[in-house]
């Protein structure tokens, strides 16, 4: 799982919805050629999967994209009252010796559309508190660990096109 070490401000965000990449996620501008990407991902590597992008050195956030998944429900409210609301994107803790692009982490990949929201989760852990950057949140458990990614302001045909997308 991703550790959140601190929160830096927040950052310009991009998503888009497509029916053969359902969700990608551009936040801020960087030089790949400065910092390489690790990839960190999830799913059952099959039928579900997400990829979350972060600075190799720093830990900075870059990227989401979410492939497939086959477990999706709706909902008709993601409601998150009593839970602790941060601005600005985490930081994730990345070890220094590691030369790799991808960390996989088998898991289980469930996704709950709502009325104007889509909650990707991939922990069953509770959410204490939600690192909000626009409308892209990062759901966070009492370890710190990021245990989902929420995308808020969803319009209607935005609903339908992701809908459509993990049919």
């Amino acid at each position: 799982m991703l550790q959140v070490i601190q929160y830096e401000e927040r950052q310009t965000v991009n998503i888009e919805f497509d029916l053969y990449i359902p969700i990608n996620i551009e936040i801020g501008t960087w030089n790949i050629s400065k910092e390489p990407t690790l990839y960190w991902r999830t799913g059952d590597f099959k039928k579900s999967l997400i990829e979350i992008g972060v600075g190799k050195y720093t830990g900075k956030i870059r990227s989401i994209t979410l492939t497939l998944c086959e477990n999706v429900y709706n909902t008709e409210n993601l409601n998150f009252k009593d839970i602790n609301f941060i601005e600005g994107l985490p930081i994730f803790q990345i070890e220094e010796s590691i030369d790799k692009t991808y960390i996989d982490e088998k898991g289980k990949l469930n996704i709950y559309i709502g009325n104007d929201k889509v909650l990707i989760l991939f922990s069953e852990n509770e959410i204490i508190s939600i690192a909000q950057n626009d409308n892209v949140g990062f759901a966070i458990d009492n370890n710190k660990m990021v245990c989902g990614i929420i995308i808020s302001s969803m319009v209607e045909h935005e609903k339908k096109l992701l809908k459509d997308a993990l049919k």
